[in-house]
């Protein structure tokens, strides 16, 4: 990635910001989305093989899948907290 030479204007940061908020605010519910598709995978796995253990070895895989997932919707809250304090901080300027 190459590194422009100018800095870009006060109103150029602030639009490349808003659309940096919104692309996490894209990200994250295509997280969530993910999230709940892997929640119902892992109820359609419980519900077709029950308790067994069939269904135990394959359960460990959905739930390392959900937790990854959280994780990354949780830094990707993270990350769009931190673009809007900077875009505060640029509105203040």
């Amino acid at each position: 990635m190459e590194v422009d030479s100018q800095m870009a204007s006060h109103e150029e940061t602030l639009a490349h910001l808003q659309q940096s908020a919104d692309n996490c605010l894209n990200i994250h519910g295509a997280i969530q989305n993910a999230v709940q598709l892997s929640s119902d995978l892992l109820g359609s796995l419980q519900a077709s093989l029950g308790n067994t253990t069939a269904y135990t070895e394959v359960a460990g895989y959905c739930q390392s899948v959900l937790s990854q997932l959280e994780a990354s919707a949780q830094a990707m809250e993270q990350t769009k907290h931190a673009i809007d304090g900077l875009m505060a901080r640029f509105h203040g300027a």
